[in-house]
């Protein structure tokens, strides 16, 4: 006689599911994903900091080769490079950037005598890394506003004094001529420039400044630094061959500057500034 094999019985409540213990995160496991996501984060972030500072570093660059370059041609142009500003003993309304109706009011770029040099819109390209020091509140902008950022040679490119050993009305109406450099690869023409103001012994901010200043003046009176370094410490540089170096700040001027990232790369000389 046949017999049934034994029937196993299967539970429906085990088959297809799993046990709500066994799928769901606790409170702790999820806090502990939520702190290592917030160590990962902390430990990418100054990477991911840096990487953008670089990028804007090298637009910056990039801005300081067209400057030379717009520069070159108008020396190509008119036998010298564009003057720091041909009345900044007057009327201070011209500068190598643009020129302004009155001392309250902005520079405008596209009046400058660069702008036909520069571009579609003439303006000066402002330097990436900038905004994040100046407070356009603060600033005064009607004083030194619409230079990008970028300071000139005036002393040693943008006009006579350092060949005249003077600093006053006629020194400043003409600059060098390209030939009077004698060391193009050692002479600044252009750099990352801001300046403190007021620029006693407690600076409150940052104001866009138009030069870059040398050790001293032309006439051995005493200089405050414009040259700023703002790209992790470092401020870039073009020089008068063309290229483009990013420079350490080696000789500071007070412990007030510093606290700005302003003050000199080189010795305490004028090398770096001289044409001769």
């Amino acid at each position: 006689m046949r017999t049934s094999a034994p029937q196993v019985a299967v539970s429906h409540i085990d088959v297809g599911r799993t046990s709500s213990s066994a799928s769901a995160f606790t409170l702790i496991e999820l806090l502990v994903v939520v702190a290592i996501i917030g160590i990962l984060a902390a430990m990418l972030m100054p990477a991911l900091s840096g990487a953008l500072e670089q990028g804007r570093s090298t637009q910056c660059k990039s801005n300081l080769r067209q400057l030379h370059l717009a520069n070159s041609l108008y020396a190509a142009d008119h036998g010298r490079y564009v003057p720091g500003s041909t009345d900044i003993f007057s009327s201070q309304l011209n500068r190598w950037h643009g020129n302004r109706s009155s001392t309250s009011q902005p520079f405008v770029g596209t009046n400058g005598p660069l702008a036909c040099y520069l571009g579609t819109d003439g303006n000066i390209r402002a330097c990436p890394s900038l905004y994040r020091y100046i407070n356009n509140a603060n600033s005064q902008s009607g004083f030194e506003a619409g230079c990008g950022g970028y300071g000139y040679n005036m002393m040693g490119v943008g006009s006579l004094s350092f060949i005249s050993g003077t600093y006053d009305a006629d020194s400043v109406v003409t600059g060098m001529a390209p030939e009077g450099i004698s060391d193009p690869a050692h002479t600044v023409m252009f750099a990352d420039a801001a300046f403190p103001q007021p620029p006693g012994s407690k600076p409150k901010f940052l104001i866009e400044y138009s030069f870059v200043e040398p050790y001293t003046h032309a006439d051995g009176s005493t200089a405050q630094p414009s040259v700023h370094f703002r790209h992790t410490g470092h401020a870039n540089v073009v020089w008068c061959d063309g290229h483009v170096s990013s420079e350490d700040l080696t000789t500071p001027y007070s412990v007030a500057f510093t606290a700005f990232n302003v003050g000199w790369f080189g010795g305490k000389n004028n090398t770096l500034y001289d044409p001769r």
